[in-house]
This record gives structure tokens, sequence and C-alpha cells, in this order.
């Protein structure tokens, strides 16, 4: 499906100024002037205001693509190997109304690196995979032409990492999980997913999959939606997904549209396990 081959160009555009750490900063400054500010500290103020509404954009994070774009398969066919024969690890299949894509199966994904080899198999917790089959089961009687689409399942840590260190050292580093921490992706208890349509087109989300905008989850959608950077339509898309979902027993985070777990992630840290877990 050509539908997704382009899913991470889209990170072109400007985000509003006012959502950056320097408008924090003036409203905070703003926000301790009084009456009883010195003449001085007023002129900076002003001086401090006058150089922000000057420049009233940001562009949006694009990560640098490598000049060698490499193909990871040694690390990916390894993990795979563990994954299959892992405790309680169930490859995803069988489940007629999901498609898996994965873009860090490809080159087109924001690291710009083959991270999983161009292998499109998909691997989960049992526990998880239940939560997909109900979640699949309601998708279908609230959408019987509806599809899910799975970005990303399980995820090793050698990748993990790989996505760490596109973004390492950037403001935008929070947006990754640092392998040591533990990405709940790695206890295969999380899912990327979306939607597809009747037409087998994704389902509009206002943001392509892994955007780094301040808006890609719910915790920047009404201020999105005020400055008519989000629709109606593509928040209600949003909010259909995380009925569905919530329905079936999975957490959305509040960042990111497309990620779910299947339980709290300190919950999933202490009682689930790794695959080739880092070394302690």
């Amino acid at each position: 499906m050509q539908i997704v081959e382009s899913h991470l160009d889209l990170y072109s555009g400007k985000l509003p100024f006012k959502d950056n750490g320097c408008k924090s900063v003036f409203y905070s400054l703003s926000s301790t002037l009084n009456s009883q500010l010195s003449t001085l500290n007023l002129i900076i103020f002003l001086l401090f205001s006058q150089a922000f509404s000057q420049n009233d954009s940001l562009p949006l994070f694009v990560p640098q693509k490598p000049e060698k774009p490499l193909m990871f398969c040694s690390a990916q066919k390894e993990w795979i190997a563990v994954a299959e024969k892992f405790e309680d690890w169930e490859e995803v299949r069988g489940i007629s109304n999901l498609v898996i894509k994965m873009p860090y199966a490809t080159f087109d994904n924001f690291t710009g690196h083959n991270l999983y080899c161009g292998i499109q198999r998909a691997f989960l917790h049992k526990d998880a995979m239940k939560k997909l089959k109900w979640a699949a089961a309601i998708l279908k009687k609230r959408e019987p032409d509806y599809k899910f689409i799975l970005f990303d399942a399980a995820r090793s840590n050698h990748a993990q990492e790989t996505l760490r260190a596109a973004v390492r050292g950037t403001p935008w580093q929070h947006f990754v999980s640092s392998p040591a921490k533990g990405s709940i992706h790695a206890y295969g208890m999380a899912v990327d997913i979306g939607l597809l349509n009747e037409k087998d087109e994704l389902v509009d989300m206002g943001l392509p999959y892994d955007s780094f905008a301040f808006y890609a989850g719910k915790s920047g959608e009404k201020q999105a939606l005020n400055q008519g950077l989000l629709t109606e339509a593509q928040v209600k898309n949003r909010e259909f997904l995380r009925l569905v979902m919530g329905q079936g027993g999975w957490i959305n985070l509040s960042s990111e549209w497309w990620h779910f777990n299947a339980a709290y992630g300190d919950s999933i840290r202490v009682r689930y396990a790794q695959p080739l877990p880092l070394p302690q």
C-alpha cells in the first residue's frame, strides 16, 4: 500500500511560537511583574518581550538523516531468534482486520536506517496479544470496514538505542525512551497503531506516525485545535482510536496518538521480562 510509504515526509511546517520553551520563559517573567518593578527591570522586560515578538515560530524537529544508511540485520535476526522462543511471547498473526506495516523495517523512518532488516514480523507478550485481539473485535463491531495498521510492537534494545541516538542531545530526546530505563516496547507490552478506512487509506490523525510536534498526542490537542493546527475531524479520529483501544484494555501515551501500553509502565517493568536485556 502506497499510503504509508511517505508517512515520515510530513515533518515540514512551523510550531506556534507560544508553545516553545522561550515563550514559556516569557510568560513566567510576565507573571512576576508587579507595581514594585524598578524602571530598569521594566525596560529589560519590554526589550525581552519585543525580541520574542519578532520571531513567532520555530521549525519542527527533523532528525538529520545518515550519510550511509544501515541495515541492522544481524542484531534483528538475533533478537527474533530469541523472541520466537521467549516465554509467553507470540507472533502477531491471525487478526483479519489488522495490517502489519512497520516503518522501522524500511529506510523510511526518522533515523534513516533499516532497523529491522526489512523483516515485517511483529511480536507481543501473550497478555498484550489478548488485548490486541479484543481491540480488533471491538473495531470490527464498531466499524466493520476499518482495519488496524500496526506500525510497531515489541522492539529490541538495539533498535531502541538507534532511535535514541537520532535525538540524543536535542530538546526532543524525551520523545524516545532510553533503553537503559527500558522502553515498554522491549517487554512486548506496547504497540504503535493506527487505522485504515474502508478504502485502505490511513485515517487522518492530523500528524504522521513518529511526529515530534507538541500536539502529536492528546496532551496538545486542545491547544492545537484552538490554534487551527488540528481540525475537529482529526481530533475525533484520534478519540475513536483511543476509545477502541481503551475498551480493549490499552492505555494511550498522552504525547503520542499512536502509542498504547497494555498496562501501566511501572508495573510492566516489575512484572515482565525482556529478551536480550541490557547487561546490568
